[in-house]
């Protein structure tokens, strides 16, 4: 299908115009991040794009036993990439995973791990963090955020403000309570915004961005609404009835979308070297998993399990499955190993280099724990191999209205606190064995305790504006 662009010239005026205006912003970057060394054009760096679908669960594509629906674009991703069973967000909701991907830190290191921001915040992420988007634009790179911002709406904390050359789409919590920009260049009021079309456009804005961009390499990050209530597809994907019809048109236009980014990709002869990145920002709202149990905003496995696919015919063999343990934090320092960015000293990161889990078969995670924060900021379980011990009791998930696919009520016993269960003969959390294994618990509470106290105590404030 040929997309035609609906703003004729619009991202080519609007990015050059911007372009001049963050020339100066571009070269702080490279002093600050590169200390004072110049980098040379790179040719063979590969372009990035990563692609962050809104609240879609574990099971809700074909590749990942979906039934219902189907997303051939994203199952033949997989077929030509890599596909991860434990692959977790670092928090159930929104604002917190977008900061722990950005900055490769566990949303409480950057002070965004309560709950999200609001349609009316003052706050957001520090700009004296540094993001993704800074650390490539300092290699040369051209950056792009298209969708879903969610990290503050002031001028100082939005996307141009944090490393991103353009951007096009809605800051605020989502749509229908965030106004639509271009830039910092307001085009429609939230109610003025035609909610059934923002896939579409958002693919049409990727692919024109692409177009223009293959003659230096670019980091495009392309934040979908969907699947986040309240539902909505373009009229060309409204094909079911039924409880869950609507959300299964969504699912599928938006595996459309990306087979429209892959397609462009390939027709530009760019695909070789192009990273290609597909997961989503937690677990589902209001539907369910399985055999993940839980979903949005718990700590139940559903709410941080998430799946991810990654491409690059360059590198990444086709139709390998990985288990191995990685998070979102990942891709910051992943990213910046594979492009040859230095990353500032003067701060820690919690994600790690995972190009070896993408390029080796043999390759083990990186990580002796993971922490899942609920969404009052609390430690409230963590992972350590196959164990995972709950600390605090999870909420069941986040509220929301859509239909679910089956009832989510919670049967488990009502016991006492700590709970632990063993994820890899007991992945739907439903078998508590804390009684029979005293020292696994006793471990993970100490290291628990430990981490939590780092981070308290390493904490770097969210921006607040100053009245």
């Amino acid at each position: 299908m040929q997309i035609i662009n609906p703003y004729p010239n619009s991202f080519t005026g609007c990015f050059l115009n911007f372009r001049i205006g963050s020339t100066i912003l571009g070269l702080v970057s490279l002093s600050i991040l590169s200390h004072g060394r110049e980098t040379p054009r790179d040719d063979k760096k590969p372009n990035i794009v990563f692609i962050l679908a809104d609240d879609l669960g574990y099971t809700d594509l074909s590749c990942y036993g979906a039934i219902g629906l189907k997303t051939p674009n994203l199952d033949k991703m997989a077929e030509d990439g890599i596909r991860f069973t434990d692959f977790y967000a670092p928090a159930g909701v929104s604002t917190p995973t977008r900061a722990g991907l950005l900055t490769g830190c566990y949303p409480k290191r950057v002070g965004l791990h309560v709950a999200v921001l609001p349609p009316d915040t003052r706050s957001g992420l520090n700009p004296d963090e540094i993001t993704i988007a800074e650390i490539l634009k300092a290699e040369g790179y051209t950056t792009c955020c298209i969708g879903k911002w969610h990290l503050g709406l002031l001028p100082e904390v939005k996307p141009n403000a944090q490393g991103f050359d353009y951007y096009y789409g809605m800051p605020g919590p989502n749509h229908g309570r965030s106004d639509l920009f271009r830039n910092d260049t307001l085009l429609k009021k939230n109610s003025e915004v035609n909610y059934d079309q923002i896939t579409l456009n958002y693919t049409r804005e990727a692919v024109e961005f692409i177009r223009q961009s293959r003659e230096k390499p670019f980091f495009l990050y392309i934040a979908h609404s969907a699947v986040h209530i309240p539902l909505f597809a373009s009229e060309k994907f409204r094909r079911r009835d039924g409880p869950n019809g609507l959300y299964f048109d969504m699912i599928e236009e938006l595996d459309w979308s990306c087979g429209e980014i892959l397609k462009e990709l390939d027709d530009s002869g760019l695909s070789k070297n192009s990273i290609v990145v597909f997961t989503s920002d937690n677990g589902p709202s209001g539907v369910a998993a399985p055999p993940l149990h839980g979903g949005k905003g718990s700590t139940w496995e559903a709410g941080f399990r998430v799946p991810l696919i990654v491409r690059w015919p360059n590198r990444i063999a086709g139709g390998r499955v990985c288990h191995e343990m990685a998070t979102m934090m990942d891709f910051l320092p992943t990213l910046a190993g594979i492009t040859g960015t230095r990353i500032p000293d003067d701060r820690k990161l919690d994600g790690h280099n995972i190009l070896p889990l993408l390029t080796k078969r043999n390759a083990k995670s990186p990580y002796q724990y993971l922490c899942y924060y609920g969404r009052d900021g609390k430690l409230a379980a963590i992972r350590m191999g196959q164990w995972k011990l709950h600390l605090l009791e999870p909420s069941e998930r986040w509220a929301g209205k859509q239909p679910v696919k089956e009832a989510l009520l919670d049967t488990r016993p009502s016991v006492p606190l700590p709970w632990l269960y063993n994820l890899t003969s007991d992945i739907g959390e439903t078998h508590n064995i804390a009684d029979s294994n005293p020292e696994i618990v006793r471990q993970l509470t100490e290291m628990a305790l430990s981490v939590d106290s780092e981070l308290t105590n390493e904490l770097r404030p969210s921006y607040i504006e100053d009245k």
